[in-house]
């Protein structure tokens, strides 16, 4: 399994740290491959090919402004946003899309859920997943804790959203932090195999970088979701985390994952 980190494309000293850490790759959010000028673009670009660093996945696919179910969708101002970021994406070489966004996707009480799921579903069978198929990216639905969205809360929700809007290069992921707070089954990734295609992990309680000071319990966690993650056949997950110390932080996340994969 490949491990990557979650930061800005901005990043450049945070590249370098996370190459000596024995990151395999990069992941960084698609509102910076939409919106970063031509100028920091080409400095991230260079940075990484310096590297060697590959930035294989982008997620926060689409900012909460630009509404995904609900009334009066702007099509329009969504394909102009995702063909500026599918673009760079393709230059950079990102493989996976990650689909969390969860103001993108809440809606207000009262409205339908199945409506809700249809319109996921529609929006990502007629626009997304096409686009990114062009551009050689897979999408990955994130599922998100209760008080964060409105639906796709559990791995399984993402899955099935994946199945219902038929795209060939639509998946699901599976994210500790998520995963562990809304008491979803860790194991029970194991059965979605070849279906969750990605991965995010944090210790799962505070959201910190995994730490060899974790307590044994969390790691007995760890070793469940990696071991379930393994079955699955999923073979990328990233830390996205939270961290007051990237340059330390970053070389213990690394020793621990590495430990247990």
């Amino acid at each position: 399994m490949k491990i990557g980190v979650c930061r800005g494309l901005d990043d450049l000293e945070g590249m370098k740290t996370a190459v000596q850490a024995g990151v395999d790759y990069w992941e960084t959010g698609f509102g910076c491959l939409a919106n970063f000028s031509d100028e920091d673009f080409g400095k991230s670009k260079e940075m990484l090919e310096n590297l060697s660093l590959k930035c294989l996945a982008s997620n926060g696919f689409i900012p909460g402004d630009l509404k995904l179910v609900g009334d009066n969708i702007d099509y329009s101002a969504l394909c102009d946003y995702m063909d500026r970021g599918f673009e760079r994406a393709k230059i950079l070489g990102v493989k996976k899309i990650v689909l969390g966004s969860g103001k993108a996707r809440s809606f207000r009480d009262g409205y339908s859920l199945e409506k809700a799921k249809e319109q996921i579903s529609f929006f990502l069978s007629e626009y997304a997943a096409p686009k990114a198929k062009k551009a050689g990216c897979i999408i990955v639905l994130e599922p998100l804790r209760f008080c964060e969205t409105s639906m796709i809360h559990t791995v399984k929700d993402g899955v099935e959203i994946a199945r219902m809007c038929g795209c060939e290069n639509v998946f699901g992921l599976a994210d500790l932090y998520h995963v562990y707070g809304n008491e979803d089954n860790i194991e029970g990734i194991a059965e979605f195999k070849g279906e969750v295609c990605h991965a995010h992990i944090a210790e799962p309680v505070k959201r910190r970088y995994p730490s060899t000071a974790d307590s044994d319990d969390i790691k007995e966690i760890y070793k469940s979701f990696f071991k379930a993650l393994e079955t699955a056949g999923c073979d990328t997950c990233s830390v996205e985390a939270r961290t007051d110390d990237f340059d330390t932080d970053i070389f213990d996340a690394v020793k621990v994952i590495k430990s247990l994969i």
